[in-house]
């Protein structure tokens, strides 16, 4: 009996360039990731979108840096990294230039909730992993600021990626994902150039790594101050406006260090904080590195954060979500670990009836996170209509930009409406005055002093904004 020819496997697609065989490669597992979270974030424009006022200051410096026209004397504290997303996306328009950063915004806080999930499942399977992504999802406000358009989402996404890179070895691409990272928040500066030196020392002090790791580092003290410079005269002038919070900051506090603490206790529930102490007592009991780092990593961002409250900085609560997130994903570890010891040492009964324990002492914090996020989305819904159609069809109905900038030249808002109205109108931010004062138009939502200034009497007005003129009709 003769034997059959067995059909060789197939082959992946190749073409020939230049006598050579290219192979077509697949997209990895980790790009793949990357287009769905950008997917998320497109398909998150369905509903009425728009930014909060941060992230209209970086649309708006977007903007200027395309037309080499850079004013960054009013608004926040100067952030490269999402200017360097901004500025291409200006050049696509008024409505699409903010979409584009809201898509990639999104997408970052959707990438957090994965590596959230992927770290966990690295540290003790997905069971952990699911518990940290869910952690994270209801942590208090953290959905709502990235779909603000705020940065936090992306800054958690870069450093849970970073970490996982470590982790994998690829000890170069972790240094590029903490200058990310860097490029979003100062207080990252510290760790992030220890763990460049470590490379170094790691590397044999190769001149390789020492020019990845000094180039990569002065180019983030560029994008940091020069820009900055360019644009307002002043080389610390992120700093100063930094140290210059709103009413109600942390900083006002008879003890901003002890306040920051007090206020993010309640970002994250109980059990997260529980299943987080269990993890580093077994850590400490297993000599586990990894679990320590993430444990040491997260009480010194904390520290940092509250340190520099006390040095008059804000202390927005935003600012604790990437510690946050490291809570998390060690909180799914910790409570994981436990169940496996139990059953170890007592068996699948005991087991079992922990994990409904666990379960049954969750689910009031569940039901209450549950209800935030409902509230969130309503705010964040109305904050949208706010600073997105409502505030276009103000200007519509007032006679359209031309016709608001020509009575006087001077155009108003309050304080937090400046970016959204200087985008609008484009203006740069400090054209737009909040103390209004000689002719003008005055842009304000209801029931504030400039809405009922006699001086500027209202010509019309939407649901959100009343627009008032010294022009009259």
């Amino acid at each position: 009996m003769s034997a059959q020819a067995v059909p060789a496997p197939p082959r992946p697609a190749s073409a020939t360039a230049g006598g050579r065989v290219v192979t077509a490669r697949r997209p990895g597992g980790m790009t793949l990731l990357l287009l769905g979270c950008l997917m998320v974030g497109a398909a998150s424009l369905l509903t009425v979108s728009a930014p909060t006022y941060d992230p209209w200051s970086w649309i708006i410096w977007g903007r200027e840096v395309a037309h080499l026209d850079l004013v960054t004397s009013e608004g926040p504290s100067w952030k490269p990294l999402p200017v360097l997303f901004t500025t291409p996306f200006s050049l696509f328009g008024d409505d699409a230039a903010p979409a584009l950063w809201l898509v990639i915004a999104r997408a970052g806080g959707v990438l957090a909730l994965a590596m959230a999930f992927r770290l966990g499942t690295r540290l003790a399977g997905e069971w952990a992993g699911a518990i940290a992504a869910l952690s994270l999802l209801v942590a208090d406000d953290f959905i709502r600021d990235f779909a603000r358009g705020n940065s936090e989402g992306l800054l958690v996404a870069f450093v849970l990626w970073a970490i996982e890179r470590h982790l994998e070895g690829r000890r170069t691409q972790a240094f590029l994902l903490g200058f990310a990272a860097a490029l979003l928040r100062p207080e990252l500066w510290p760790l992030w150039a220890l763990y460049g030196l470590w490379l170094i020392y790691q590397d044999g002090w190769s001149r390789r790594q020492i020019a990845v790791v000094v180039g990569v580092g002065l180019l983030c003290l560029v994008l940091w101050f020069v820009p900055e410079y360019l644009g307002s005269g002043d080389w610390l002038r992120a700093a100063e406006r930094a140290r210059d919070p709103n009413p109600g900051s942390a900083a006002f506090a008879s003890s901003p260090f002890v306040e920051v603490f007090r206020r993010s206790a309640a970002v994250l529930t109980v059990p997260v904080y529980v299943g987080a102490v269990i993890a580093t007592l077994l850590a400490l009991w297993r000599r586990d590195h990894v679990r320590l780092a993430l444990a040491a990593m997260s009480t010194v961002l904390m520290v940092a954060v509250a340190a520099m409250t006390q040095g008059g900085f804000a202390g927005n609560l935003r600012y604790v979500a990437l510690p946050a997130a490291l809570v998390c994903v060690l909180a799914g570890a910790g409570w994981v670990d436990l169940v496996r010891l139990t059953r170890a040492r007592l068996g699948l009964v005991a087991a079992v009836a922990l994990t409904a324990a666990i379960a049954a002492g969750w689910y009031p914090f569940a039901h209450t996170d549950m209800n935030d996020l409902r509230e969130d989305r309503e705010l964040t819904m109305r904050e949208s209509d706010f600073y997105g159609p409502n505030l276009k069809a103000a200007i519509a109905k007032a006679g359209g930009e031309d016709k608001v900038k020509a009575c006087g030249g001077h155009v108003f808002a309050g304080p937090f409406q400046v970016p959204a109205v200087a985008w609008r109108m484009h203006l740069h931010a400090n054209q737009v005055e909040i103390f209004a004062f000689g002719p003008g138009t005055a842009l304000s939502m209801g029931a504030t002093y400039l809405s009922m200034d006699p001086r500027y009497p209202e010509i019309t007005k939407t649901s959100h904004w009343i627009v008032g003129s010294s022009c009259g009709r």
